[in-house]
């Protein structure tokens, strides 16, 4: 039948060298009769296949560092996040069979960072990656694969012990809320001794100036090969460059804050105006001061995925501070696990009240569900439109001496690293927050403000010890005085006569 004069003929389809590779190299795998060395195509151990083309001069000189410990500290948007992503593909497709590990912050956040991300590059390059949604683990032809994960608490940590790597990444590693050190120490550099992997952490700096990261990049140490550059190096964010310059021209942006120099250049830079606790050694006590009057409160607030956090807290009208003297989160908990921490706290301490956060409807529920499983004395936190306001407010007794620490490095590691967003509307969510929101909840509810300071007596001698003697002298015999008219009255006054006394 002839052809319609509407109908097209199908497009002859034309396939580069470097793509007729891929193909081979993913049906094949790295079993396969190799090309011969002078048909023109690239090698398997060549820059990622192609996907090189995508990378500039640092982040090349980054991954083929031979280093087995690399550091990068960089600024936003300087493609830092992009380059470990291809450094996670070179490593699958040259190491048959191995793993490597992506780590951010949370698991949360290594599936927005860099998942997606991957599986652009997979569909760009056809590199035949299945993925597994639930697991967040990525297999390639080969068998290699790549594991994402986080690092948010104990329990996440030791889901990566026992394990063997070849890479391992680090994401945003100035932002972790767990001991990085430990982390690195005690377990990925374990991890990685089987293979003779590398491990690799970047990060844009952070506000607080302090961890193990700022002490790897800052000061040197260590071991870590450190590389550095800023979105000014990115070829492809130059428009964003364009934009920076004007806002600095216009007033909007301040070369010299603190905040630019750790955004935009990728330096170590602290403003203690950008943290918003700002804790100190005059904050921190080895024991509680004598009162008999103690008033003990626990505070929850409640997450899942979150860590949920406990912290103990009392005061006194004896002492014009507030103590908060234990602490505890964990994620993952169930209704039945936060009961029953709350029924130890209890048990531990005289607990007047409990408070919990009721922010979302799951955490009304619970609440709702304690009241009526327990006789637990449950009752909400007080919360404002105006958080910000109330931590300054907080912010204030800690920087007066008014709020006194027992113990709980937590809470301290936290008030050390939280810092506001860029705006300053706001805490910035790349930190925990979830202990220093329970100690916001038990300050905002304690009445340490009800002490009244008791005045010294004037010393033995002084002129003042004199008057106060003779004044309180002359009262007492007024009051003597006065109570023998009173009994004279009684006995002999008008209203009686002798003989009706008698009678």
């Amino acid at each position: 039948m002839p052809r319609s004069k509407k109908h097209k003929p199908e497009p002859r389809l034309k396939f580069t060298a470097r793509e007729v590779y891929e193909a081979y190299v993913i049906r094949h795998g790295s079993k396969g009769k190799a090309p011969k060395e002078d048909d023109g195509l690239p090698r398997k151990n060549s820059a990622i296949l192609g996907l090189s083309r995508t990378l500039f001069k640092e982040q090349i000189d980054f991954i083929k560092d031979g280093h087995k410990k690399k550091a990068a500290i960089c600024s936003r948007r300087s493609g830092k996040s992009y380059a470990a992503g291809r450094y996670l593909i070179q490593e699958a497709m040259d190491k048959e069979g191995s793993m490597a590990v992506y780590i951010a912050r949370t698991r949360e956040a290594a599936k927005r960072i860099l998942w997606a991300t991957l599986k652009k590059a997979n569909q760009d390059y056809r590199l035949g990656i299945k993925f597994n949604n639930a697991d967040l683990i990525a297999t390639f032809p080969n068998s290699s694969q790549i594991l994402f994960t986080g690092a948010n608490d104990a329990s996440d940590v030791d889901k990566l012990r026992g394990a063997a790597f070849s890479l391992a990444v680090l994401d945003e590693a100035a932002f972790f809320n767990i001991d990085l050190k430990e982390l690195v120490n005690e377990v990925l550099t374990p991890a990685l001794l089987d293979l003779d992997g590398s491990l690799v952490m970047i990060s844009t700096p952070s506000a607080a100036c302090r961890g193990f990261f700022y002490k790897v990049t800052e000061k040197g140490g260590f071991g870590f090969s450190v590389h550095k550059w800023t979105i000014r190096d990115n070829p492809y964010m130059q428009h964003a460059v364009k934009s920076i310059d004007n806002d600095i021209q216009s007033g909007i942006l301040n070369a010299n804050d603190a905040a630019y120099k750790r955004e935009y250049l990728g330096l170590w830079a602290r403003d203690d105006q950008d943290m918003v606790y700002t804790a100190s050694t005059s904050n921190i006590i080895d024991k509680l001061p004598e009162s008999q009057e103690w008033e003990y409160v626990l505070s929850v607030d409640l997450g899942y995925n979150d860590p949920t956090a406990f912290i103990v807290s009392c005061w006194s009208e004896d002492h014009p501070y507030f103590f908060i003297v234990d602490e505890y989160k964990q994620s993952k908990m169930m209704v039945y696990d936060v009961e029953a921490k709350i029924e130890r706290f209890c048990s531990d301490y005289n607990i007047h009240k409990v408070i919990m956060d009721t922010g979302g409807g799951a955490s009304r529920m619970v609440l709702e569900t304690f009241k009526e499983r327990t006789s637990l004395a449950l009752t909400p936190a007080k919360k404002t439109q105006d958080k910000v306001g109330m931590i300054r407010m907080m912010n204030s007794d800690i920087a007066s001496g008014l709020v006194k620490v027992l113990g709980c490095p937590m809470l301290l590691d936290e008030w050390g690293k939280l810092q506001y967003n860029r705006a300053g509307t706001a805490e910035d969510k790349r930190h925990d927050n979830h202990l220093a929101d329970a100690a916001l909840y038990a300050w905002t509810d304690s009445r340490h403000f009800l002490h009244e300071e008791k005045s010294l007596p004037p010393a033995f001698g002084t002129d003042e010890y004199w008057k106060k003697y003779e004044d309180e002298l002359e009262e007492r015999l007024m009051q003597e005085e006065e109570m023998k008219d009173s009994e004279n009255e009684y006995l002999w006054g008008d209203s009686y006569s002798e003989t009706e006394l008698w009678q």
